[in-house]
């Protein structure tokens, strides 16, 4: 971790209010052209497409017209002060640009690359610095794509935008900030805000992440990470929260072969593994491996975050399919999930259910489909009320395998089993989670019936996986939070 001593604002200051940032009034757009579709073009074409409702200014030097709105020739010649500037002009250009923007600009974003990155373009970096003193603006990137905000119907990616939600993001990659948008609107997240960082020159991961800890809106944070200026802040900053809210961390450069990418990407010099994984030991955090995990880690969290009960890392496995049922306990055992047996009562009130032989009836609970279609489904429903009801345990995990489901009775069998997961999770106690995981071979017919009854069960609350190695690597996340949050007494 290392300390820009150039770093626009130095020495410490008090916490921003970056409502201007995710709900702006005003935004101002330079690199749009007449000619061709430009960067600012794209992004004026997206805010109308989400609905955006403030008022939008390109800015040219010579154009009066663009996109079908007035044009002005700088930053502080707009008939009002602008709350975000989008800046998407060829690198040697936008130091001029903020600097004449005589204090009328509050957050200035600036997209173009070229300002230090892999050792390149050091002096326009110092000049890009002093512009923004001289501006007095705050400055996201550069090298980055901004923010996505539903609340302010302000995005960087085509497409609809999802609602308003709690989770919250900040990335230094802004092809990873798409990702996680689409990935984990995909899965169900819904988002407070994701903001693309990129080389952090001025406004960084720390500056986010306390706004995120101070918003009432976020209740789950995430954050890739490729390089921290100011380590001690965003450690001190995560101690003190005492985990009061989930903070996934996927990290960037923690091999040796990580760091060289991540220099040439940012120029940043990254910290080893060894450093994080004490960080996330010390704080509570999660720290993820991949994309696959840090997207499963927000969802299993995100459903968490209204729960008062902490997970103690019981689950019932219930499912068809015994050798999967079996490699899914191993990988709940491997990460430090109890898959416990089912008491003496549980099992005797299993017998009273008449379940044909053939099905397995400790825990993981294994009902073969031909078993599951008996009653059109309302057995499985009936085991799964009767388990819940005597052992409560923190998890439920239904699993299901959709090759096989959906051979009988032309897929009725997997409309009835998801319908029954929904009832069920409508009567858990709050104690209990109810996680549900798709599986799938790939083919198309597949997928797509995977997504419509994956989008069925999070439109009901049911957070959804599409592996059993991937609820596993959750529900260690979440048992890794709960017992941090069980040790550490809650913040005054």
């Amino acid at each position: 971790m290392i300390l820009d001593s150039q770093h626009v604002w130095p020495g410490a200051r008090p916490p921003e209010n970056f409502k201007a940032l995710f709900r702006p009034a005003t935004i101002a757009v330079a690199g749009v052209s007449a000619k061709s579709a430009g960067q600012g073009n794209k992004f004026i074409q997206r805010l109308r497409a989400a609905g955006y409702p403030g008022k939008i200014y390109p800015i040219h030097p010579t154009e009066s017209q663009l996109e079908g709105l007035p044009a002005y020739p700088s930053l502080a010649d707009t008939p009002e002060p602008i709350d975000y500037a989008f800046i998407a002009i060829p690198a040697v250009a936008v130091p001029p640009l903020l600097a004449s923007a005589k204090h009328r600009v509050r957050y200035a974003q600036v997209m173009s690359s070229g300002f230090g990155e892999g050792g390149r373009g050091g002096g326009l970096r110092a000049a890009l610095l002093q512009a923004v003193r001289q501006g007095g603006m705050r400055l996201l990137g550069p090298n980055c794509m901004g923010i996505y905000s539903p609340s302010g119907r302000v995005t960087f990616t085509d497409g609809q935008m999802g609602d308003a939600g709690v989770v919250g993001i900040l990335s230094q990659s802004g092809g990873l900030s798409i990702d996680i948008v689409r990935s984990g609107e995909y899965r169900g997240l819904r988002f407070s805000g994701v903001v693309s960082l990129g080389n952090c020159l001025d406004v960084d991961s720390s500056d986010l992440l306390q706004h995120y800890l101070d918003d009432p809106g976020t209740r789950v944070i995430g954050a890739y990470i490729e390089d921290i200026r100011d380590g001690r802040r965003f450690f001190e900053l995560l101690r003190g929260a005492r985990a009061r809210k989930p903070v996934v961390l996927l990290k960037g450069g923690r091999t040796r072969q990580g760091q060289r990418a991540a220099a040439s990407h940012t120029g940043s010099l990254a910290s080893n593994d060894q450093v994080w994984r004490a960080l996330a030991a010390q704080t509570g955090s999660i720290l993820a491996d991949t994309m696959e995990d840090f997207i499963d880690a927000l969802v299993a969290l995100e459903h968490e975050s209204t729960r008062a009960c902490a997970f103690d890392g019981r689950v019932i496995l219930f499912g068809n399919g015994g050798g999967a049922s079996v490699l899914a306990a191993d990988a709940l055992g491997r990460l430090g999930v109890d898959v416990p047996p089912l008491g003496a009562g549980t099992v005797a009130a299993l017998e009273q259910l008449g379940i044909p032989p053939g099905a397995g009836i400790e825990n993981p609970l294994d009902v073969p489909a031909n078993i599951l279609q008996r009653d059109r489904g309302a057995l499985a429903r009936r085991i799964l009320d009767t388990v819940a009801a005597t052992e409560r345990p923190g998890a439920v995990v239904m699993h299901l395998n959709l090759p096989v489901i959906l051979g009988y009775r032309q897929g009725e069998l997997l409309d009835e089993l998801v319908h029954a997961a929904i009832g069920l999770k409508a009567m858990l106690p709050a104690a209990v989670r109810l996680l549900l995981v798709l599986r799938s071979t790939g083919q198309p017919e597949l997928e797509a019936k995977r997504q419509t009854y994956a989008s069925l069960a999070m439109q009901s609350g049911i957070p959804v996986f599409f592996s059993l190695p991937a609820v596993a690597q959750a529900l260690a996340a979440l048992h890794r939070y709960s017992r941090f949050r069980q040790s550490r007494p809650e913040t005054p």
